[in-house]
């Protein structure tokens, strides 16, 4: 949820300080906030912008190979958003994962 709220604010549909709200909520009833946060990530090879780029190809969302994401246009509002394109989904992965913030 972190990331689809950080990606939504990375493709400026919503506002840097919205992302932040959802992180924080999520932080604050004890759900993991960053990937590697998540129990086995690392063990799993996860680690990894293209290994993750993998799995979420084979994700039942993916419509003819393109990725389906759930984004927001608001906290609380999500959309439906088949047009990101991969390169920038790794590229923001490669930055989630070089960094814990």
């Amino acid at each position: 949820m972190v990331l689809a709220a950080e990606l939504s604010a990375e493709l400026g549909m919503i506002p840097p300080s919205d992302a932040m709200r959802v992180k924080q909520h999520l932080a604050e009833v004890g759900l993991p906030t960053h990937l590697q946060d998540i129990a086995g990530f690392a063990q799993e090879g996860l680690a990894d912008a293209d290994a993750l780029m993998t799995l979420m190809a084979q994700d039942k969302k993916v419509k003819r190979g393109r990725l389906t994401f759930i984004l927001l246009e608001a906290v609380g509002r999500a959309v439906i958003a088949g047009d990101v394109e991969p390169s920038l989904v790794r590229d923001f992965l490669k930055t989630k994962l070089a960094r814990k913030t």
